[in-house]
C-alpha cells in the first residue's frame, strides 16, 4: 500500500473510531424543545412539567407508584400487630404476609395491584444477582416468618426468650419489634435501591434518549427517571414539610424529618435532572443524580443514628423497643448505600453485635449502641 492510500486507509478508520466513540444521544437529533430549567422551583409540579410537542405529559409514575401501594398495604397489614387502644392489636396470618410481599394469593385492596404482575419481593435487592440478592430476600422472608409467629402472643406481656407486648409493641423473643425491623428493610433494600443502585446509576443514565419508546409518551431515559421519582412519592409536588398532612410515604417522609433543609432540594434536583434529560445535558444529569443518590443515602444512615440515639435515651420500656426496632431495620438497609461504599459486610458488622446472645435486645448496653452510631457516623462523615 503506498503512503498515499496508507493515509486515507488511517483518516478513514480513525473517522470510523470517532462515530463509533460519539454519544448516541448527541448525534441522533433533539426529541425535544430545551427547556429553560431556571423556572423550576420548589413549587413546579414535576408531572406537569414535563411535555411533548402536543402538550401531553411525558412522565408516567406507573409501575413504582404501585409498588409503593403495595408497600403501604403490606406496612398496614404488618402494623395491626401495634395499634393504639380502644383498637385491640391483631394475629398475623403468615401467608397473608407473605402473600402481599410476593403478590399471590390476591390480598391487596388497590385497584389493579393484584394483577399488575409486580410484587415487592421481586423488586427487592434487584441490584444484585444470584446469591447476594437472594440473600437479602430470604432475610426478609425470614422476618415475615418472625414476625408472623411473634403476633401468637400478641396479647401477653414480653419478657427475656418471651415474645409479646412491651406497652402497644409487639417483640419477639429477643425483644425486637419485628415488623419495624421488615419496613425499616425494605426502605432501603427496595425503595432505596430502586432509585439509586437500578434507575439512576451512571450505566441506567445512558439509556436511549434519542426517540420515544413504542406506544409511549416519553423515552427511555425520561422514564427511567420517572419511575426513580415515582418510588420516593406518588405526589406531583413532593412535599417537604414534615408539618403537613398528609405526610409524605416511606423515604420521602424520612428525607423530610431527617434531612432538613437538604430534602427541598432532593425535589429540585429531581426537577433539574428530567430537564437535563430534556436538554440531553448529560453531565447536568449525572450531577443531579449524585444529589439524589447523597441525600436519600445519608437519609438512611441519619435515621440508623438517630433511632439509636432515642433509644438509649429513652426510659420508657415500650419507646426504646420501637426505637430499636426502627434503628435495626435501617442498619440494614445501609449495605444499600453504595455511593458511599458501604456493603453488606459493613451492614452486618454494624448490626450483629446490636442481636447477637439468646436474649438479644433485652441485654443491650449504651455502650454497644455507641460502636454502632460511631461507625456509622464516620463511613457517611455525620457529625
Amino acid at each position: 500500500m503506498t503512503l498515499k492510500y496508507a493515509s486515507v486507509a488511517l483518516l478513514a478508520l480513525a473517522f470510523g473510531f470517532a462515530s463509533c466513540d460519539k454519544n448516541d444521544n448527541e448525534a441522533a437529533p433533539t426529541l425535544r424543545a430545551k427547556m429553560d430549567a431556571s423556572t423550576l422551583t420548589a413549587t413546579s409540579r414535576y408531572t406537569e412539567s414535563f411535555k411533548d410537542a402536543s402538550g401531553q405529559s411525558t412522565v408516567d409514575l406507573g409501575t413504582s407508584n404501585q409498588r409503593l401501594d403495595m408497600f403501604t398495604e403490606f406496612n398496614t397489614y404488618m402494623s395491626l400487630v401495634a395499634v393504639a387502644p380502644p383498637a385491640a392489636p391483631q394475629t398475623l396470618d403468615v401467608a397473608k404476609l407473605r402473600g402481599m410481599y410476593a403478590n399471590t394469593g390476591g390480598y391487596f385492596t388497590g385497584v389493579g395491584l393484584n394483577g399488575s404482575g409486580l410484587s415487592l419481593r421481586a423488586t427487592t435487592a434487584a441490584s444484585l444477582t444470584g446469591t447476594p440478592a437472594e440473600a437479602v430476600r430470604t432475610y426478609i422472608d425470614g422476618q415475615i416468618t418472625k414476625l408472623a409467629t411473634a403476633s401468637q402472643s400478641v396479647n401477653q406481656v414480653a419478657a427475656p426468650g418471651t415474645a409479646g407486648r412491651i406497652g402497644r409493641y409487639l417483640v419477639d423473643e429477643k425483644g425486637i419489634e419485628v415488623n419495624q425491623v421488615i419496613a425499616k428493610s425494605l426502605l432501603g433494600a427496595l425503595l432505596l435501591d430502586q432509585i439509586g443502585n437500578v434507575l439512576l446509576t451512571d450505566n441506567a443514565l445512558k439509556a436511549n434518549n434519542n426517540k420515544v419508546v413504542d406506544g409511549k409518551a416519553y423515552s427511555e431515559l425520561e422514564h427511567n427517571w420517572d419511575l426513580a421519582y415515582g418510588y420516593l412519592t406518588s405526589n406531583p409536588i413532593m412535599t417537604t414539610d414534615i408539618n403537613l398532612t398528609p405526610r409524605e410515604r416511606f423515604l420521602a417522609g424520612y428525607l423530610n424529618e431527617k434531612n432538613g433543609p437538604a430534602s427541598p432540594g432532593v425535589y429540585l434536583a429531581f426537577l433539574k435532572g428530567r430537564a437535563a434529560i430534556v436538554n440531553n445535558d448529560a453531565a447536568g444529569v449525572q450531577a443531579q443524580a449524585a444529589i439524589i443518590r447523597t441525600e436519600l443515602e445519608k437519609t438512611i444512615a441519619l435515621s440508623a443514628v438517630s433511632y439509636l440515639s432515642n433509644w438509649k435515651a429513652a426510659s420508657d420500656p415500650a419507646v426504646k423497643a420501637h426505637a430499636l426496632g426502627e434503628g435495626l431495620g435501617f442498619i440494614y438497609s445501609l449495605r444499600f448505600c453504595t455511593k458511599y461504599g458501604a456493603d453488606a459486610a459493613f451492614s452486618d458488622g454494624v448490626l450483629n453485635p446490636l442481636t447477637a446472645g439468646t436474649n438479644g435486645a433485652w441485654n443491650l448496653t449504651n455502650a454497644q449502641a455507641d460502636v454502632a452510631i460511631n461507625a456509622i457516623k464516620a463511613k457517611f462523615n455525620l457529625q
